[in-house]
């Protein structure tokens, strides 16, 4: 009978547990069943949804999750994805944050409000102190999703939690990277951890600190949607009719991002997905962007109007 690397883990995780393997042995075998010099990962989860965790078990375009987490990846600290729990997963978290050149990926705000008791990491370790712990020794960070990125939802008015993005708790700092989106598109995040493992060093950034070959040009100047008539724009007047979207609340001339081509749910390698939200009939709701989800309501708009101008 042959067994996987990933369920011969989980097996020894299993017996960790139950007291019959040490976790610095654990950490040991995983270390042998991986090999040595893959990057190491450390991804703390904070107050959000854990969307895009999921946006990402997803990845196909690049490579696929298998693929990242066995062959490319060594995720130290995972706690959707992670066969150990309980302190048995904590002293793996604060044994990698020892060590120095680890990706940091923060998803999810942080609440700062109550001394950051609203969003606990693990036990008596609060998300806020986590982050600053772990930041440190960090090579790079990213912050993915716009809870992570500019505090997103978590953060939407009153925000009696004070949650923040990562940015806000950190401040400036050259090894951060935003992937914002709601969720967090996977090729965004697949992406930018490849150039920065084949570039050592962070990808050129818009203003926001977000990708630009990700995030660089109106979501507006690509949609189809744009020109439907003989060259002519013409405006939608109620959800799922064909023209532009504008009139009806899309935020597509706010937002910067690929999502008119890369779309979602790709087929396979190489492949990018076969729809999006534009796609699907109803408006650009600008999740990418730092204002978000405050600054780009109301999100539907049903008094349409006669003409706009690009």
């Amino acid at each position: 009978m042959r067994i996987t690397r990933r369920d011969f883990l989980k097996a020894a995780a299993a017996a960790a547990v139950a007291g019959r393997l040490t976790p610095s042995a654990l950490a040991a075998l995983g270390r042998t069943l991986r090999g040595e010099g893959h990057p190491r990962v450390i991804w703390l989860q904070g107050a959000g949804c854990d969307g895009c965790a999921v946006s990402f078990l997803n990845s196909v375009h690049f490579a696929t999750v298998d693929d990242l987490l066995v062959n490319t990846l060594d995720v130290e600290f995972q706690s959707n994805l992670m066969a150990a729990a309980g302190d048995l997963a904590v002293s793996a978290a604060q044994a990698a944050a020892a060590q120095p050149g680890y990706i940091l990926i923060i998803e999810g705000a942080i609440p700062t409000g109550s001394a950051g008791r609203y969003c606990m990491a693990w036990s008596n370790t609060t998300m806020e102190a986590a982050v600053q712990t772990t930041a440190p020794n960090a090579a790079f960070i990213l912050a993915v999703g716009s809870c992570a990125a500019y505090g997103g939802v978590t953060a939407g008015a009153p925000n009696p939690t004070q949650a923040q993005g990562v940015g806000q708790l950190l401040g400036a700092d050259a090894r951060l990277v935003n992937l914002p989106g709601c969720p967090c598109h996977p090729d965004w995040l697949v992406g930018t951890v490849t150039y920065l493992l084949t570039n050592n060093r962070v990808p050129p950034l818009d203003a926001h600190r977000r990708p630009l070959s990700y995030f660089g040009v109106r979501v507006h100047d690509r949609c189809y949607r744009r020109h439907q008539q003989c060259g002519q724009p013409t405006f939608a007047t109620e959800l799922g009719s064909d023209g532009c979207l504008e009139h009806l609340g899309c935020k597509g001339k706010k937002t910067y991002s690929d999502c008119p081509m890369r779309k979602w749910n790709s087929r396979g390698p190489g492949e990018y997905g076969v729809n999006w939200c534009v796609g699907s009939g109803g408006p650009c709701l600008g999740c990418v962007q730092p204002t978000f989800p405050d600054g780009m309501s109301p999100f539907f708009v049903y008094s349409a109007r006669p003409e706009a101008k690009d």
